[in-house]
Protein backbone atom coordinates (compact mmCIF):
# COMPACT_ATOMS: atom_id res chain seq x y z
CA UNK A 1 0.00 0.00 0.00
CA UNK A 2 1.27 3.31 -1.03
CA UNK A 3 1.14 6.34 1.26
CA UNK A 4 -0.82 9.35 0.01
CA UNK A 5 1.25 12.41 -0.83
CA UNK A 6 1.26 14.95 1.95
CA UNK A 7 -0.13 17.56 1.83
CA UNK A 8 -2.99 16.64 -0.38
CA UNK A 9 -4.99 19.19 -2.36
CA UNK A 10 -7.78 19.14 0.23
CA UNK A 11 -5.32 19.66 3.06
CA UNK A 12 -3.73 22.61 1.25
CA UNK A 13 -7.15 24.26 0.76
CA UNK A 14 -7.99 23.81 4.44
CA UNK A 15 -4.70 25.38 5.56
CA UNK A 16 -4.73 28.22 3.02
CA UNK A 17 -7.97 29.82 4.18
CA UNK A 18 -7.19 30.19 7.91
CA UNK A 19 -3.56 31.18 7.26
CA UNK A 20 -4.70 33.98 4.95
CA UNK A 21 -7.19 35.27 7.52
CA UNK A 22 -4.68 35.35 10.38
CA UNK A 23 -1.66 36.37 8.38
CA UNK A 24 1.01 38.30 10.35
CA UNK A 25 0.64 41.15 7.86
CA UNK A 26 -3.01 41.64 8.88
CA UNK A 27 -1.97 41.62 12.53
CA UNK A 28 0.58 44.37 11.81
CA UNK A 29 -2.06 46.48 10.01
CA UNK A 30 -4.47 46.06 12.92
CA UNK A 31 -1.78 47.00 15.45
CA UNK A 32 -0.79 50.11 13.50
CA UNK A 33 -4.42 51.20 13.16
CA UNK A 34 -5.00 50.70 16.89
CA UNK A 35 -1.92 52.73 17.84
CA UNK A 36 -2.88 55.52 15.42
CA UNK A 37 -6.43 55.72 16.75
CA UNK A 38 -5.22 55.72 20.36
CA UNK A 39 -2.75 58.54 19.61
CA UNK A 40 -5.42 60.62 17.84
CA UNK A 41 -8.01 60.30 20.61
CA UNK A 42 -5.48 60.88 23.40
CA UNK A 43 -4.33 64.12 21.71
CA UNK A 44 -7.95 65.21 21.24
CA UNK A 45 -9.30 64.46 24.71
CA UNK A 46 -6.26 65.17 26.88
CA UNK A 47 -5.35 68.55 25.36
CA UNK A 48 -4.55 71.03 28.16
CA UNK A 49 -7.15 73.75 28.39
CA UNK A 50 -6.71 77.13 30.02
CA UNK A 51 -9.88 77.62 32.04
CA UNK A 52 -9.35 81.38 32.35
CA UNK A 53 -9.65 81.64 28.58
CA UNK A 54 -13.00 79.84 28.65
CA UNK A 55 -14.61 81.75 31.51
CA UNK A 56 -15.86 85.31 31.08
CA UNK A 57 -14.35 88.09 33.16
CA UNK A 58 -16.48 88.46 36.33
CA UNK A 59 -18.36 91.69 36.88
CA UNK A 60 -16.40 92.41 40.07
CA UNK A 61 -13.17 92.52 38.09
CA UNK A 62 -14.74 95.01 35.69
CA UNK A 63 -15.88 97.15 38.65
CA UNK A 64 -12.39 97.00 40.20
CA UNK A 65 -10.83 97.97 36.87
CA UNK A 66 -13.28 100.88 36.56
CA UNK A 67 -12.37 102.03 40.09
CA UNK A 68 -8.65 101.87 39.27
CA UNK A 69 -9.20 103.95 36.13
CA UNK A 70 -11.23 106.54 38.06
CA UNK A 71 -8.52 106.78 40.73
CA UNK A 72 -5.87 107.24 38.02
CA UNK A 73 -7.92 110.05 36.42
CA UNK A 74 -8.26 111.81 39.79
CA UNK A 75 -4.51 111.49 40.39
CA UNK A 76 -3.76 113.00 36.99
CA UNK A 77 -6.15 115.90 37.67
CA UNK A 78 -4.52 116.63 41.05
CA UNK A 79 -1.05 116.48 39.47
CA UNK A 80 -2.15 118.84 36.68
CA UNK A 81 -3.45 121.37 39.24
CA UNK A 82 -0.17 121.17 41.16
CA UNK A 83 1.82 121.79 37.97
CA UNK A 84 -0.34 124.84 37.15
CA UNK A 85 0.25 126.24 40.66
CA UNK A 86 4.02 125.76 40.37
CA UNK A 87 4.13 127.38 36.93
CA UNK A 88 2.10 130.37 38.16
CA UNK A 89 4.45 130.82 41.14
CA UNK A 90 7.48 130.69 38.82
CA UNK A 91 5.94 133.28 36.48
CA UNK A 92 5.32 135.62 39.42
CA UNK A 93 8.89 135.10 40.66
CA UNK A 94 10.37 135.83 37.22
CA UNK A 95 8.19 138.94 36.87
CA UNK A 96 9.24 140.21 40.31
CA UNK A 97 12.90 139.49 39.54
CA UNK A 98 12.62 141.31 36.19
CA UNK A 99 11.09 144.37 37.91
CA UNK A 100 13.86 144.33 40.54
CA UNK A 101 16.58 144.16 37.87
CA UNK A 102 14.96 146.91 35.79
CA UNK A 103 14.65 149.20 38.83
CA UNK A 104 18.25 148.66 39.98
CA UNK A 105 20.56 151.58 39.15
CA UNK A 106 23.56 149.42 38.50
CA UNK A 107 23.80 145.89 37.16
CA UNK A 108 22.98 143.29 39.75
CA UNK A 109 24.44 139.83 39.52
CA UNK A 110 21.67 137.32 39.93
CA UNK A 111 22.68 133.90 41.03
CA UNK A 112 20.39 131.25 39.71
CA UNK A 113 20.59 127.85 41.27
CA UNK A 114 20.10 124.96 38.92
CA UNK A 115 16.81 123.20 39.37
CA UNK A 116 17.36 119.60 40.31
CA UNK A 117 14.42 117.45 39.39
CA UNK A 118 13.83 114.37 41.42
CA UNK A 119 14.12 111.36 39.19
CA UNK A 120 11.08 109.12 39.31
CA UNK A 121 11.62 105.99 41.32
CA UNK A 122 12.55 103.14 39.01
CA UNK A 123 9.72 100.68 38.57
CA UNK A 124 10.77 97.09 39.13
CA UNK A 125 9.61 94.89 36.28
CA UNK A 126 7.29 91.98 36.96
CA UNK A 127 8.30 88.40 36.18
CA UNK A 128 6.25 87.89 33.01
CA UNK A 129 7.25 84.22 32.83
CA UNK A 130 4.63 83.60 35.55
CA UNK A 131 1.98 83.94 32.82
CA UNK A 132 1.07 80.72 31.03
CA UNK A 133 2.69 80.71 27.60
CA UNK A 134 5.43 83.28 28.25
CA UNK A 135 8.95 81.90 28.50
CA UNK A 136 12.25 83.72 29.01
CA UNK A 137 12.73 84.50 25.30
CA UNK A 138 9.21 85.89 24.88
CA UNK A 139 9.57 87.91 28.11
CA UNK A 140 12.81 89.40 26.75
CA UNK A 141 11.10 90.23 23.44
CA UNK A 142 8.26 91.96 25.31
CA UNK A 143 10.76 93.88 27.46
CA UNK A 144 12.47 95.14 24.28
CA UNK A 145 9.09 96.54 23.26
CA UNK A 146 8.61 98.23 26.65
CA UNK A 147 6.27 95.68 28.26
CA UNK A 148 7.60 94.72 31.71
CA UNK A 149 4.55 94.87 34.01
CA UNK A 150 1.36 92.85 34.39
CA UNK A 151 -0.65 96.09 34.46
CA UNK A 152 0.60 96.95 30.96
CA UNK A 153 -0.57 93.61 29.57
CA UNK A 154 -3.90 93.90 31.43
CA UNK A 155 -4.49 97.29 29.76
CA UNK A 156 -3.88 96.09 26.18
CA UNK A 157 -6.53 97.02 23.64
CA UNK A 158 -7.63 94.81 20.75
CA UNK A 159 -5.35 96.80 18.40
CA UNK A 160 -2.35 96.32 20.69
CA UNK A 161 -3.09 92.61 21.01
CA UNK A 162 -3.25 92.29 17.22
CA UNK A 163 -0.02 94.29 16.89
CA UNK A 164 1.92 92.17 19.39
CA UNK A 165 0.42 88.99 17.92
CA UNK A 166 1.62 89.95 14.45
CA UNK A 167 4.96 91.42 15.55
CA UNK A 168 5.97 88.45 17.72
CA UNK A 169 4.31 85.82 15.47
CA UNK A 170 2.21 84.45 18.35
CA UNK A 171 -0.63 83.12 16.14
CA UNK A 172 -3.41 83.91 18.62
CA UNK A 173 -1.67 82.72 21.81
CA UNK A 174 -2.56 85.90 23.67
CA UNK A 175 -6.28 85.12 23.57
CA UNK A 176 -5.93 81.35 23.62
CA UNK A 177 -3.83 81.37 26.79
CA UNK A 178 -5.76 84.28 28.38
CA UNK A 179 -2.80 86.59 29.02
CA UNK A 180 -5.10 89.55 29.68
CA UNK A 181 -7.12 87.68 32.34
CA UNK A 182 -3.98 86.30 33.98
CA UNK A 183 -2.24 89.69 33.95
CA UNK A 184 -5.35 91.40 35.37
CA UNK A 185 -5.46 88.87 38.21
CA UNK A 186 -1.72 89.20 38.93
CA UNK A 187 -1.66 93.00 38.65
CA UNK A 188 -4.30 93.21 41.37
CA UNK A 189 -2.13 91.34 43.91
Amino acid sequence: MEKPAFPTADTQKMLALPMGAISPLWLMFAGAATVGAAYFWSRTFFKPTNLEALTPLPETAIEVTTGVVEAAVETVEVAAEAVVDVVEAEVEFVADTAETIAAAPEPVAVLVEPVVEAAPAPVTPDDLTVLTGIGPKLAAALAERGVTRFAQIAAWTEEEIAGFDKDLKLMGRIGREAWIAQATRLAGK
